[in-house]
């Protein structure tokens, strides 16, 4: 049995070296995918071009437009007569923020009355508009309370204080990337063998193969162990690049991480040799890959956290093993965790190998039958 694997790892291993130029993108494909995604979280919002309607004109409705210039998130620059005016700049999309200075704006302040500022948003971009709400409504209370001559705070009767834990400095790239190198290796380990056993059979080698004493579980081993060393390769590329480039805290076990993803990596293989048992063409396998793949990174809680999603959706989530490694990942990484909080997780994670690869070998046998 040893023999026949290990000549059908070196027969699956050539046929990966003859085509270099593939290979060199799928070695390269994780660091690539976790810088881009380094990038995209790491960007601020910062610079929203803003116009200003002030119809009030004092020192008071300046210093408030000048509070807003210094925090680096507004671009108050463009200076309106009318409020028609503003609406048009919104519509044609010159500005995404409008703000609106009453008259007696200053005065109003002054005397301790209050006063109101109206602020219109640019709702298509949707996180430019939460996060300028939001800065406008702290700007302003902390504003009127200092022109009022009030200590910020001091009405409170109540100091919260908060810390936090497992990422101090709240980075998003400490949370985001571990899930980003999870969801990278979920691509090789499924793409690569989910063509696997389709070329033998468009080829017309899958038939002789079996025509040998090997049985279809040892086919299937034999084509995963290549796309596993690859996968393998692609993790420890990613992890080295957020973590000694990109600044991502270690805190956990290097060993237990590394042997979880390794089997992660056999497990998330089952679903690619699944799909390559059920399908007839490499094309159809790819397609099939990625809608899985796609569906894997949603239920996964890369994006949405698992526990706030539809109960059936969260039943679905448990079908995903990257939703499983995800939380494997952060918990070493962030957490610290040792294999006794991650038991949950590694036994899903058992029993969805188990499962997979029974049915990828009992339907690729059915196929030849």
């Amino acid at each position: 049995m040893l023999a026949r694997l290990w000549n059908m790892v070196w027969k699956e291993a050539l046929q990966f070296w003859r085509y270099k130029l593939l290979l060199l993108f799928i070695l390269a494909f994780p660091a690539l995918d976790v810088l881009g995604a380094a990038e995209a979280v790491s960007a601020q919002i910062m610079y929203i071009p803003t116009a200003v309607y002030d119809q009030d004109r004092s020192p008071t409705s300046r210093r408030l437009v000048e509070m807003l210039r210094g925090s680096r998130l507004f671009t108050p620059d463009t200076y309106v007569g009318s409020q028609a005016e503003l609406e048009t700049l919104l519509e044609q999309g010159e500005v995404k923020i409008g703000l609106v200075i009453p008259p007696d704006f200053g005065a109003d302040l002054a005397g301790g009355r209050g006063t109101t500022v109206q602020v219109l948003q640019d709702g298509s971009e949707t996180m430019t508009a939460l996060l300028a709400g939001a800065y406008l409504e702290g700007a302003s209370y902390v504003y009127g309370q200092r022109l009022m001559g009030v200590e910020v705070g001091s009405l409170a009767s109540v100091d919260p204080r908060s810390r936090i834990w497992f990422n101090e400095e709240m980075r998003k790239e400490n949370f985001q990337l571990p899930a980003e190198m999870a969801a990278a290796v979920a691509m090789l380990s499924m793409l690569v063998p989910a063509v696997a056993i389709v070329r033998e059979r468009e080829s017309g080698t899958l038939e002789q193969l079996f025509v040998t004493p090997m049985r279809s579980i040892e086919l299937i081993l034999s084509k995963g162990t290549v796309a596993a060393v690859i996968a393998f390769i692609g993790f420890l590329e990613a992890l080295a690049l957020i973590t000694l480039y990109l600044g991502v805290p270690f805190r956990g076990s290097l060993v237990l991480l590394m042997a979880l993803t390794v089997f992660y990596i056999f497990v998330e293989m089952g679903w690619g040799l699944f799909v390559s048992a059920v399908v007839r063409t490499q094309g159809q396998a790819l397609l099939a890959a990625f809608f899985w793949l796609m569906l894997e990174s949603i239920l996964s809680g890369q994006i949405l956290p698992v526990e706030n999603m539809p109960r059936v959706v969260q039943a679905m989530a448990q079908l995903a093993p990257n939703t499983h490694f995800t939380v494997i990942v952060r918990s070493i990484m962030l957490r610290g965790s040792g294999l006794a909080d991650l038991w949950p997780q590694v036994a899903m994670l058992v029993g969805l190998g188990v499962v997979l690869y029974a049915l990828a070998a009992v339907r690729l046998r059915k196929r030849l039958d």
